[in-house]
């Protein structure tokens, strides 16, 4: 039993609020499995599933929560497979209207797992914009968390990669198209049908 606190009306939440037992949801970005990003898994992903992403320049990723919380960290695992590096900023808002910038990373390079602390506030909409990738134009993200849990760590296995949930890909996200975006060098939003069969990971 996990018990909240109340400040200004707001639950202040202990455990992840971003999963989608506690009702969260993904409302922008392109994945093959709609809420990949909230379903826990830090392990197994690769080059074609796992994650969740926008194209650089358009779009965003988009989490809404089941209500409004009083929230001051979040944590997020950017798809690491291989060295290159994201630049991003991260926003928040309880209505989509009003945004507020809670974390600006811009200007740095960052890799792997994030930990993002900020004023505490109440927010029910998580936005996390890419701004930069040194491989290629799209943003990947692969696990979203709220607040930062501090147990989570993304642990080395012998799992095969890519063995996760393994849904069919969604007919879209919240308007957004039929697609997938790969983290491959030069990559771009393509198909989500589109298969790999020569074992990079």
């Amino acid at each position: 039993i996990f018990i909240h606190s109340l400040v200004f009306g707001f639950t202040v939440p202990t455990e992840n609020v971003a999963t989608i037992a506690d009702c969260a949801s993904v409302i922008e970005g392109v994945s093959r499995s709609r809420n990949a990003l909230l379903n826990g898994d830090t392990k197994n992903y690769d080059w074609d599933s796992g994650y969740t992403c926008h194209q650089l320049g358009s779009g965003a990723i988009v989490v809404q929560l089941a209500q409004p919380y009083m929230i001051g960290s979040i944590r997020l695992l950017l798809w690491d497979c291989d060295d290159r590096s994201y630049s991003y900023y991260v926003e928040v808002s309880t209505n989509q209207q009003q945004w507020t910038m809670v974390a600006d990373r811009t200007k740095v390079s960052c890799k792997s797992w994030q930990s993002v602390t900020f004023e505490r506030q109440p927010a029910s909409f998580i936005r996390i914009v890419g701004t930069h990738n040194t491989a290629n134009e799209v943003f990947h993200c692969v696990h979203f968390e709220c607040p930062e849990q501090q147990s989570m760590q993304k642990e080395e296995s012998g799992e095969e990669p890519g063995t996760g949930d393994g849904g069919p890909a969604p007919p879209h996200i919240e308007g957004v198209p039929a697609a997938s975006c790969s983290p491959e060098p030069g990559g771009r939003l393509h198909s989500p049908l589109r298969q790999r069969d020569d074992g990079q990971n």
